[in-house]
């Protein structure tokens, strides 16, 4: 079963949109850099969208300390992601590990194994897997 079958349609757009948002700014990094500091996005109580880059330190420390925000303003949002560069040992390659939450619906972990050749980014299919919650 899907977990769009058990999810009302506003957190599906909420959660889409999200995810949207987080891809296309981690590829806008990877093309830039090379390789991008965790960071978060969250979707407020409103329907605007936040960006949140705090960290400082090693990749960690930083995926800890936005983390640590996301939780710290969860009564003033209804979704979040959480947005990692990581290695994958297994093909040799790296990927954008993304994870979602929504107040009202699932834990949502998202991979997109990607190579960067001459500062252009090539994105393989998204890897959808269960997740725990992390903020809510």
């Amino acid at each position: 079963m899907s977990w769009r079958e058990t999810t009302s349609e506003a957190v599906q757009a909420d959660l889409d949109a999200l995810l949207d948002s987080a891809i296309v700014l981690a590829e806008k990094k990877l093309s830039k850099r090379g390789e991008f500091y965790p960071f978060a996005m969250a979707v407020e109580i409103d329907g605007g969208q936040r960006l949140i880059e705090a960290g400082a330190g090693t990749a960690r420390q930083a995926r800890e300390m936005n983390l640590q925000a996301l939780r710290g303003m969860r009564n003033q949002i209804r979704a979040a992601v959480l947005v990692v560069d990581v290695a994958l040992p297994e093909t040799s390659s790296s990927g954008i590990e993304v994870h979602l939450e929504h107040v009202d619906g699932p834990a949502i972990g998202v991979l997109e194994p990607y190579t960067i050749t001459g500062g252009e980014v090539t994105a393989a299919p998204l890897e959808g897997f269960t997740a725990q919650r992390a903020v809510w």
